[in-house]
């Protein structure tokens, strides 16, 4: 296994470097010193800015290449070394956090798609609002980058669920808000213009922790027909994420759409009429993927129900103050994941965002559609 060590591509390296100090002055002088600088500009130009002979340039570039090969490390010191453990962020439920292994990732391209309606975009709130909670309540601390590709930002479901994280956080942060940059985006060169300059920058001025794209589908199929080369664009927008994530430690979460599938049995082996857009383009270039799907079935639970403005019942009101409500059921299934097997979990969607199937207070019937 090899770890790749985290270096600032804009820094000065030189001066580290084990070679004649001849040959790092000349490369400073002529303001070389950082390995963009020198592993983006080619021999003759090297040559001709510090004034070095090829041998010399060969030294340096040989150097810095070097230096910056990532250095061998076994899977037990991986293991090991708690400053090589990825952070995640927490899903904001439990069955949720164990099923994905402690969360999303900041590592990688996770791609989240289903049919419409699933509940991606209730994820992605979700993680937006989780993201900006301490590292002991699962999150990063950091804030929150949502580029919104289609339809309108859901405010108001946004603050239902800041309310609910405010009664389950009330030591978390005083505004959700202030912290979660959101971004409307309409077609593919302002998206990748986004991601190429303008993320970078915000990441640079603000602690960003997880960048959001709902959804990455919209912008390149409103564009259908139009001069637009997609595998490039969709391999320019999958490289330049990788990039933001591996220099900024930054969580990516994409979510895509589906298309229908003429086969029952697509090309990921899903018996399903529907397989996520983009096809191969987009699916070689995420690190993970996860579909959402919505069940036929709905499953009861019975919730407290105040019978006045400051939630006080009386006494004798007591058992008429629950009300029997139905949620239906979902499923989170892992596609593929370089460390997950592939496998499915049931979760519901409530006002308090997603939660768990919990035996102790959700009955295990279940009401199908008729």
């Amino acid at each position: 296994m090899i770890q790749r060590a985290k270096i600032d591509a804009t820094s000065n390296i030189v001066a580290g470097l084990d070679i004649n100090p001849r040959i790092i002055s000349a490369a400073n002088r002529a303001g070389c010193g950082s390995s963009w600088n020198l592993l983006c500009t080619s021999k003759s130009e090297l040559e001709q800015k510090t004034g070095l002979s090829g041998s010399d340039v060969d030294i340096l570039i040989s150097a810095v290449a070097k230096y910056l090969l990532p250095k061998q490390i076994s899977a037990w010191e991986m293991l090991e070394d708690t400053d090589y453990n990825i952070p995640r962020i927490s899903a904001g439920c439990s069955q949720l956090d164990q099923f994905l292994g402690g969360g999303i990732p900041s590592y990688g391209i996770t791609d989240i798609t289903g049919e419409s309606g699933c509940g991606k975009t209730q994820l992605a709130l979700q993680l937006s609002l989780q993201a900006q909670l301490s590292p002991n309540h699962g999150g990063f601390g950091k804030g929150v980058a949502y580029i919104c590709t289609e339809c309108q930002f859901p405010v108001v479901r946004l603050h239902q669920l800041i309310s609910q994280m405010k009664k389950k956080f009330p030591q978390g942060p005083e505004s959700y808000t202030d912290r979660l940059f959101i971004h409307h985006i309409s077609d593919v060169d302002n998206l990748l213009d986004c991601i190429r300059y303008q993320l970078p920058a915000l990441a640079s001025r603000h602690q960003i922790g997880l960048v959001i794209i709902d959804s990455v589908a919209a912008v390149f199929r409103a564009e259908d027909g139009a001069e637009v080369n997609k595998p490039q664009a969709l391999q320019m927008l999958g490289y330049k994420l990788h990039q933001l994530s591996s220099l900024n430690d930054i969580a990516v979460v994409t979510i895509n759409q589906v298309t229908a599938s003429i086969n029952n049995k697509n090309l990921y082996g899903m018996n399903s009429d529907v397989t996520p857009a983009l096809g191969l383009s987009w699916a070689n270039l995420v690190t993970t993927r996860l579909i959402l799907s919505r069940c036929s079935s709905y499953i009861g639970a019975l919730h407290f129900h105040c019978s006045d403005d400051k939630g006080k019942v009386e006494p004798h009101a007591l058992e008429k103050s629950y009300r029997q409500v139905k949620y239906r059921l979902r499923m989170l299934e892992v596609l593929y994941c370089p460390w997950l097997p592939r496998k499915s979990v049931p979760f519901v969607i409530t006002t308090h965002g997603l939660e768990n199937i919990d035996p102790n207070t959700v009955s295990t019937s279940y009401v199908h559609d008729s």
